[in-house]
This record gives structure tokens, sequence and C-alpha cells, in this order.
């Protein structure tokens, strides 16, 4: 292949300026008759027919998929000096950028874009398509208006492309550090297990801010290899800053398991580990804050006596602790200080009046009493009993809040299986889109006062041309309710997603009822 210069031009684009260049320089470019902005990619690459005919076939695939995980494939052409390939232009960044930014993700964006690298894996190994080079480099992102970020998936068949044109020495460091060790010992054996491994160390890194296995700037390729290919990955425990990972631990041991095999593979099976190791990591989370609140509350009254001068009655001296723990009941609900209340003066109560005992306090008694009956009097009032008891009653109401909010993360679950979808609509011989049946599939016990529907109707270059709104009332369990969404004047294809439910059989928190779901748009 001969060598040209980087300024080729490119037939029926506009190039702006450039993106970056590592094996590849990325340009960004306009689109000549749409106006669409692009992102072009083209290799110096010194590779067989073969190779190069394989990939052509698997860009062919990726032009043909559109899916909201997926950098949409826009053009291929291998028949220029240099190959390229033309892409959606994803303008917020790589996840590489953010690690490098934030030393690590936070646990619930780690969550959010392993879901999302799940629901892309499902469509590509469905058309027999293994990524192969799955990295922070590779996992885009753009920010949503909630501030959530939106993760896409870019550089299909690449890594083939580089495999086959590069020697093993000659590749960049960071695809050996999310490289399976089959790609190190059975190239030929490459298969979908990879990219979840890949998937893994991607998440591994996410969370703790490293890799598992590091290619130092003085360790060689071969002792690399070695740990990749025989050493257990360091177990995850805290983060750096100082959030618990040990719900993460069954997922990570599971992605990262040295056999293809006998390693996850499967999108369902991620998701729902995912899902459990959300559930269990805002379990932890809801635990702590509950002690923490318990252990504030009921900090003890200590009362220390103090020796007096000779021939003045003791006196009682407030301790530090007791000061403390006043400024606790302060903090506590009114309810809780009112039971507080209620059971002293019951107290009170008690002694002054059960059988045996005078009806007036020992003060008024005409017999008198010593100043130690007096003292035996005092204490009795300020029994140990009073401050177990609120305590008791604390310890109940913290492990009934903690029983509703793992009710309620079951339920939330439970909601996420609702999903919506378009069995038919028409299009105009003119464009337009007419009769959008949407059919919503509820297949929970849980009832749900209305499910919110957001219908997206899109044009030939995908662009959305509008969007309206849908709601689905009193939904019943086990229940297909279907409902017609409103025409359009433009468009040739609709994609719809669930944005808001509200359901009487999710426990509330202490927010509201009402719950958004970042459930993603079914074509």
């Amino acid at each position: 292949m001969s060598t040209v210069r980087f300024n080729t031009q490119f037939p029926g684009y506009e190039v702006l300026s450039e993106l970056g260049r590592s094996n590849a320089r990325i340009l960004k470019a306009r689109h000549l008759d749409t106006g669409d902005l692009v992102a072009i990619k083209h290799f110096a690459l010194n590779t067989d027919a073969e190779t190069l005919h394989r990939f052509q076939r698997e860009s062919q695939i990726m032009t043909s998929i559109t899916h909201p995980n997926i950098v949409k494939v826009r053009d291929v052409q291998l028949e220029a000096d240099l190959p390229y390939v033309v892409m959606e232009l994803i303008e917020g960044g790589s996840v590489c950028d953010l690690i490098k930014e934030q030393g690590h993700l936070d646990v619930p964006t780690t969550i959010r874009l392993g879901l999302q690298m799940a629901s892309a894996l499902r469509v590509i190994h469905a058309q027999g398509i293994v990524h192969r080079d799955i990295k922070p480099d590779n996992i885009l992102y753009r920010p949503l208006p909630s501030g959530e970020l939106h993760f896409l998936l870019t550089d299909f068949g690449v890594a083939r492309l580089h495999e086959q044109s590069n020697t093993l020495t000659g590749q960049s460091l960071m695809t050996y550090e999310y490289a399976s060790p089959e790609q190190f010992n059975d190239p030929k054996g490459v298969g979908p297990a990879t990219d979840y491994y890949s998937l893994g160390v991607v998440l591994y890194e996410c969370l703790t801010g490293k890799v598992p296995f590091a290619m130092g700037d003085h360790s060689g390729i071969v002792t690399f290899m070695n740990k990749v290919l025989s050493e257990a990955p360091p177990a995850v425990t805290v983060s750096t800053s100082g959030q618990s990972l040990s719900p993460f631990t069954d997922l990570l041991e599971r992605l990262l398991t040295k056999k293809a095999a006998d390693r996850l593979s499967d999108p369902d099976e991620l998701t729902w580990l995912l899902k459990q190791a959300e559930l269990g990591y805002l379990q932890a989370n809801r635990t702590n804050r509950i002690e923490q609140k318990a252990v504030t509350a009921t900090a003890p009254l200590v009362t220390t006596r103090t020796q007096s001068p000779i021939g003045m009655p003791p006196a009682n001296v407030v301790s530090t602790q007791e000061t403390t723990s006043r400024k606790s009941i302060g903090g506590l609900p009114i309810f809780a200080f009112a039971v507080f209340v209620l059971l002293i003066l019951g107290g009170v109560y008690y002694i002054t009046t059960k059988p045996g005992s005078s009806t007036k306090p020992a003060f008024e008694s005409g017999t008198g009493s010593s100043s130690g009956d007096q003292q035996m009097a005092g204490d009795s009032v300020t029994d140990d009993a009073q401050p177990d008891t609120l305590a008791a009653r604390i310890q109940r109401e913290a492990e009934e809040a903690q029983r509703r909010e793992v009710l309620r993360q079951q339920a939330l679950l439970a909601a996420r299986s609702v999903t919506v979808k378009v069995p038919y609509y028409k299009t105009g011989l003119f464009g337009g889109i007419k009769n959008v049946q949407l059919q919503l599939e509820n297949p929970t016990r849980l009832t749900f006062t209305y499910v919110l529907v957001q219908v997206n109707y899109i044009k030939d270059n995908g662009k959305i041309y509008k969007s309206e709104k849908v709601y689905f009332n009193n939904v019943a369990p086990n229940s297909s309710p279907m409902q017609t969404a409103p025409d359009s004047d433009r468009g040739t294809k609709v994609s719809c997603k669930i944005v808001k439910y509200e359901s009487p059989d999710i426990p509330s928190d202490s927010d509201s009822l009402t719950t958004s779901i970042p459930t993603q748009p079914i074509n």
C-alpha cells in the first residue's frame, strides 16, 4: 500500500479539525449534503486483502445497526489509499478522559456504564461480531440534561485490523492491559467471552482507578502475560473515596475468569449481577446511615456527683456526655422526644401512686424521710429502664425502615422488567407516521397508577423530528395494555422508552413515589 499525505480529501465531506491521533487519525468533518457533523477515522495499515475484506463485511453489518449505546457507522471506504470509516460525532469524550480527570467513577455511574455496555454487546454478538478491543478509549459518552452520562461503544473491527498489521510489541500498552488471556495464548479462539473480560477490566478500573494488571515501565511483556494468564486480580474492597465495593466482588470474579468457557458471557446474567450489585450498594449505604443516626440518638445520659463543701447538700454536675446527649435528643424527630417525655412522666406517676406508698411526694410526708431515702427515690425515677426502652424503640424503627427499603428496592428492580414496544405503525408515501400502536408489557405483580412513555419520531438521517408523551393509566399486574400514539407529519421510524412511573405497590422513600427510570429506547 502506498504512503499518502494525511490531508487526503474525503469526497462529500468538509474536514473541520483534527480531534486526535494514535494508531489512526480522527477528524471532525461536516457532511456536505446534510450538514451533519461526523467523525472520520482513517488508518495507516499494512495488512492483507483477506483481513480488509473481513473488516469491510463487519463494517457493513455495523452500518445496519441502530442502537442507543453503539456509535452509528455511516460509511466505510477501504478502496482509498488510507482506509477510513465515517461515524456519528460524539462530542462528550471518552471514559479514559473521565478516569484521568476524576481518578475513578462513582458507583452509580459505573453501574450505568455496565448496563449500557451489556445492551450493546447483546446486539453486536447476535450479529456475529466480536469487538476485541473494549477499553476506556473506545467507550464514549455524552452528558444528558439530567446530569447523567450516556455511554456508546465504538471502533468495531478495528482491533482485528491491527492484529493483522502490527506485531505484538507494536500495539499500545492500553490494549495489553484490557486484553483477555486467550488473546495472548489462543488468538484463534477469541470469541464473545473476550469482550466480557475486557469489560470486566474497564469496570474494575472505573471503581478503583487502576487496572487489575498494569504493565510497568520496567516489566517485560512476558512478565505481564504471566500475570494475566495465572494470577488472580487483586480483590476490591473500598474505593479511593471510601465507597464499599464488596457488592461487586462476585461480578468482577465472574468477568475476569481466566478460562473463556467458564467466564460470564451472557448479557442477561451480566445485567442481573449489576442490578444485584446496585441493590447491595444501596442497602449498605442505607444501613450505615440508619446506624449512625441510631448511635447519635441513643448516646447515654451520664450524671457525675461531686463532693460538696462541708455543711452543704450534695450537688449534681452535668458531664460533657450529658451535654452531648441533650444535643442529640434535640435533633430527634418530635414524636421520639414526645415518647421520651411520656415515659418519664409515666415512671413518676407509677412511683408516687403504686399501692403501699404514700400519695404524697416524700418531701411532703409528715413522717419525713432521710436524705438517703430521697436519694433512692430520685434514682428510681432516672432508672436505666427508660433509656433502654427508647433505644429499643429506635432500634425497632430502624429495622422497620431497613425492611421497607429492601422491599422498595426489590419492587424497583421488578419494575425495570416492564417494557414498551411498537408492534405496528404506518408511514406515508411522502413521509409522516400514522397509527402508531404502543404495547406495554407488565410481567410483574405490581400495579401502576400510570406509566409514562416517550415516543420519538425519527427522520431518514437518524435525527429525532419530535417527541410525544403517552400515558398508560391504571396498569394491572401481568397485563399488556395497548395505546395509540399521536400521528406525525414527518419521520420514517419510531422509537419509544419508559421515562416515569408511579406504583402504590412500591414502598415510598423520603422523597416521592414517582420514579424516573433510565430505560433504553426500544425500536
